[in-house]
Formats: C-alpha cells, sequence, structure tokens
C-alpha cells in the first residue's frame, strides 16, 4: 500500500503519549497514520516508495474540528440578504427593498443576520418597515442568533398568524398594545409557523452553496465540523458524499428530535463511513440573550417580568433526555441561560441515574454536551463536573457578546462565559463557531479564547480571569471536539491508527506573541494525508 510521508516539521500531536514529533506517516488509501516520530522513524514506516513532503521546519497541529456549526445556515448567507452590518431597521429595509426589486412578485424575500442590539434604541423592529420596503412579496428575516424572525404582514397573512393566534408551546409571538402581532416572531415553534411556508433553494444550488462554503472551511484549517442541522441537510451532504465532493468530516447532531428514525436504524447506516456520520441529537432549552429568550433563574436586568423562554418543558426534557440515552446517542442540549441549563442537568442526571438503575453505563457514543453554557449557577457548575458534562462553547461570544451581558444580565455577567473557570474544574471543553452565528475562523476564535478581545477592536480583554491558556484552546479545537463527538478513537490527535487531518502553520503559535495568532495563517490543510488546500 502506498504512503505519504511529512518530514522535518515542528508536531503538535495533542497525544499525551508522544506530544512532539518530527514527522508521520499516512496510508493513503485509508487516509490513516502509520507513524509518528522522528525522521528516521517514519522514513522506514512508510518505506522507500513513499511520497515525501518536506515540512522545512514549519508547525503541524491536528486539523481543527469546529465542535458546533450549522453548515447549510452558513452556506445560505451568501446567498440571501446578510442584514449584518446594518445599524438600524431602515437600513435593512434598504437591503429588503432592493432584493424585492429584482424578485417576482408574490415571492419569499428571505435574509439574516439582523441585530438591534447595535442599533440606536434597541427596540424590536416592526412588520410596518417591511410593509413599506416590500408590500407585494412575503418577506423574512432571520436574527443574527436565528431565535427571532422578523416578517412583514403579507407573510404574517400567508402563515395564518393574526391576533387570535395562540402563543405555540416554545414560542411566541409579539404583541402589540390592541393584541395585533408586531412581526416578531421568538423561538423555533413560533418561527416555524412562517418558516414551514418558505421553499428551500433547489438541491442543485444547496449542494453547490455548501461545497463552496466547505472549501472556505478547509482554507482555515477545518477537517472536521460538528453540523447541527435536520435531516434534510444531511441527506443533501450523503448526496456530495456520493458524487466525491464532501472533502471534509462531518458529525451530524440531528435537530428536531428525530429518535424515531434513529430507531429505524438511520444511525447504524453510515456509522463507518468515514466523511459523513449522524452522532446524535439537539435539543433546545431555551433561547438567545441578545434575544432576551435565554432561559433565566433570575429577570432580565430592567424587565423583571422576563425571565426568557424555556423552549422544551421540563417532562419533554427528560423524556428526550432518557431515550436518547437509551440509543447511546450524542445530546447536545441548547443552553444559554442558568434556568436553561439546570433543567437540561436534571434531565442528563435523572437519565443517568434511570441508566444505572437498569444495570447499564455510558456507551461508546454516548455523550452529555451543553452547547453554549454562557451563564451556570455555580452548584451546577459543580454538577456538571460531577456528572461528566461536556461544555461545547464557542469563544467569540464572549467577544460579541460582552456589552448585551453586562446590559441584560447586570452583575451576573461576571460569572458568564467562564471558560478558565471551567477548564481548571476539569470539565472537558469543546470548541466551536456557532457560524453563521459568528465567524467560523479558528485562529480568530482562539485568539478570542485566549485574549477575551477580538484583535481588531481595540477593545482590552473582557473579564480576562476567564482567558484559556494556548494549549488548552488548542485542545479544545482537536482532541477536545473529537471527544465531544466520540470520536476520539478517529480525531483529535495525530497519532498512530488515527485520520490523518492535520493543519500546517508557518509559525509556532507557543513562540509569537498572541497578536500574531491571527494574521500566522493557515499554510497548508491536510485530510487523510493529502493536501486539500495550500501548499506543504
Amino acid at each position: 500500500m502506498s504512503r505519504i510521508a511529512y518530514l522535518n516539521g515542528n508536531l503538535y500531536t495533542m497525544d499525551a503519549a508522544r506530544p512532539r514529533a518530527q514527522a508521520l506517516a499516512v496510508e493513503r488509501e485509508s487516509g490513516r497514520i502509520v507513524a509518528v516520530g522522528d525522521n528516521e522513524e517514519v522514513r522506514r514506516a512508510a518505506g522507500a516508495q513513499a511520497e515525501l513532503f518536506d515540512l522545512r521546519g514549519k508547525t503541524v497541529l491536528p486539523g481543527f474540528i469546529d465542535a458546533h456549526i450549522h453548515l447549510q445556515a452558513t452556506a445560505y448567507r451568501s446567498h440571501d440578504i446578510d442584514a449584518a452590518a446594518c445599524t438600524s431597521a431602515d437600513e435593512v429595509a434598504q437591503l429588503v427593498r432592493e432584493r424585492a426589486a429584482r424578485t417576482p412578485l408574490g415571492e419569499w424575500v428571505v435574509g439574516s443576520q439582523w441585530d438591534r442590539n447595535r442599533w440606536p434604541g434597541r427596540a424590536f423592529p416592526t412588520r410596518a418597515v417591511l410593509d413599506a420596503a416590500a408590500p407585494e412579496h412575503p418577506v423574512a428575516l432571520w436574527s443574527k442568533d436565528g431565535h427571532l424572525l422578523w416578517v412583514n404582514s403579507l407573510a404574517l397573512e400567508r402563515a395564518g398568524i393574526s391576533a387570535e393566534t395562540p402563543d405555540p408551546p416554545g414560542g411566541a409571538i409579539l404583541r402589540d398594545g390592541s393584541g395585533q402581532p408586531t412581526g416578531i416572531l421568538q423561538e423555533g415553534a413560533a418561527m416555524e409557523l412562517v418558516a414551514r411556508l418558505i421553499a428551500a433553494p433547489s438541491p442543485s444550488l444547496a449542494c453547490q452553496l455548501l461545497e463552496e462554503t466547505c472549501a472556505a472551511l478547509l482554507r482555515s484549517g477545518i477537517t472536521a465540523i460538528h453540523d447541527i442541522e435536520d435531516r434534510g441537510v444531511y441527506e443533501l451532504l450523503a448526496s456530495l458524499r456520493t458524487e466525491g465532493r464532501l472533502p471534509l468530516r462531518v458529525r451530524m447532531i440531528l435537530q428536531r428530535h428525530p429518535l424515531p428514525e434513529l430507531r429505524a436504524g438511520l444511525l447504524k447506516a453510515d456509522e463507518e463511513d468515514a466523511l459523513l456520520r449522524i452522532g446524535g441529537i439537539k435539543i433546545f432549552a431555551d433561547g438567545t440573550l441578545g434575544s432576551q429568550t435565554a432561559a433565566m433563574l433570575e429577570s432580565y436586568e430592567g424587565s423583571p417580568s422576563n425571565y426568557g423562554i424555556l423552549a422544551t418543558p421540563e417532562e419533554q426534557m427528560r423524556t428526550l433526555v432518557r431515550e436518547a440515552s437509551e440509543l447511546d446517542l450524542i445530546i447536545a442540549i441548547h443552553a444559554i441561560g442558568d434556568r436553561a441549563a439546570r433543567v437540561a442537568l436534571d434531565a442528563i442526571e435523572l437519565a443517568q441515574h434511570q441508566l444505572a438503575g437498569q444495570g447499564g453505563s455510558m456507551g461508546r457514543r454516548l455523550r452529555y454536551r451543553l452547547e453554549h453554557v454562557q451563564l451556570i449557577h455555580p452548584s451546577d457548575l459543580e454538577r456538571m463536573h460531577r456528572l461528566g458534562v461536556i461544555a461545547s462553547v464557542q469563544p467569540y461570544h464572549a467577544v460579541a457578546d460582552r456589552d448585551i451581558a453586562e446590559r441584560y444580565w447586570g452583575a451576573r455577567h461576571r460569572q458568564a462565559y467562564i471558560y478558565r473557570t471551567m477548564h481548571e474544574r476539569g470539565i472537558p471543553l469543546a470548541l466551536g463557531s456557532d457560524a453563521p452565528v459568528e465567524l467560523f475562523e479558528p485562529l480568530r476564535i482562539i485568539y478570542a479564547a485566549v485574549k477575551r478581545t477580538d484583535p481588531e477592536s481595540g477593545r482590552p480583554s473582557w473579564l480576562p480571569e476567564q482567558v484559556l491558556p494556548l494549549r488548552a484552546a488548542l485542545y479544545g479545537y482537536t482532541l477536545g471536539a473529537a471527544y465531544a463527538g466520540a470520536e476520539e478513537d478517529d480525531k483529535g490527535s495525530l497519532s498512530v491508527g488515527k485520520f490523518g487531518d492535520a493543519v500546517v502553520l508557518p509559525e509556532d503559535p507557543f513562540q509569537i506573541p498572541p497578536e500574531r495568532l491571527v494574521s500566522n495563517g493557515i499554510q497548508a490543510t491536510i485530510v487523510g494525508g493529502l493536501p486539500v488546500y495550500g501548499e506543504v
């Protein structure tokens, strides 16, 4: 079998048994590592016919694994209206007006990324603004965090939403003083009333956008992702996989609770696939900070009646977690507010007790994860450690959310985004981006983890006592993320038997100032031993 050898490098393997090395060899057919060590060891293992690459002293890390991304939503951002740069509702309306002018009458105008927290007054926008911009098109615009949907009157009419429409469980229809819908729908259950009416792009366009986004991820050094989306996205990725157009590894964590499908065998169908696997389910415990729908133990600052929204009722949460545990799945629970974290941990603890009572134990694939875990009560933090729950966090949120955390949580903000505390308590960390909510560039996100600011902002570190050590941040983006995906035997470190996925950096990140982490750049990305981006 042919082999590929990378020599004369500076390897940080993330393998405790051999943390540093000079070279590695990969078997071309399987894409797995067959040797890690010094040049001579690897040359011997690779054989005389091996293809050789000279790293010339450059640094090699395991390929980055984004433990929390929404791939299709990220891909669609380039196709739909992108309101991220807008600083007012009127600016968003202008984008809508321009898109409507080139859209056939009656067809949907859709977009995302608006953020009222960046606007003067920070008030929720209304349908009237969109009515003026596109009176003959239904309009649906998702907020930056994806937990609010801003629609116009025609969209409400098509969805049958009126003053008489009750709030669906786990969601809310914002209303004006006379009880009429304002045009803002909060959380999935309410947003789905409109979203289900919007036709998806054609499969060919969707696959094209997914393929382009995968290429961008590779350019950022990402070789694997945990994609948190629905069955439809999985089917599109499966078609790319069949056609040989899926260039990185995808661990699907399906939302919308598809437990019957998983029981029926979908999980086993691709268990051995090296590129595309289904691994678990996503459950929403609450909303988000920016939308003020994160579920709180105490009310929001300045809003004594607002405790957020518990998106999944407690009894349903307990049932879902128990049933998923019995299927030996990854259970990723979106929990941003401290009440949401408590409800999630209550369900996890109960499920663990029930499994133990049935004579069971934590299976090979079973992982309990809290996604985001932006605010958590100290007693629940201790419980998180005791229960072995993974903190799947996105360090750039601590940069992007600093102002609204102080505004909406008041003094509680000092206990928010406590990544260093989690690390020191021994809570497993998995790092990711939450794209398209935030950017997906690992080096910039790692900088956010170790400096608690953005290099271009000029702002000082926010809560600097919570910075992560660089090694911990890199671990969370590699082996920590692999563990969170129940794939630590295949990914996350440069170890014999694992996939030969790696990233090449021009300079050693441990030997340069943190300010140069981002500009250090990605020289090359390697998947299964083969360079797929850049030059080695």
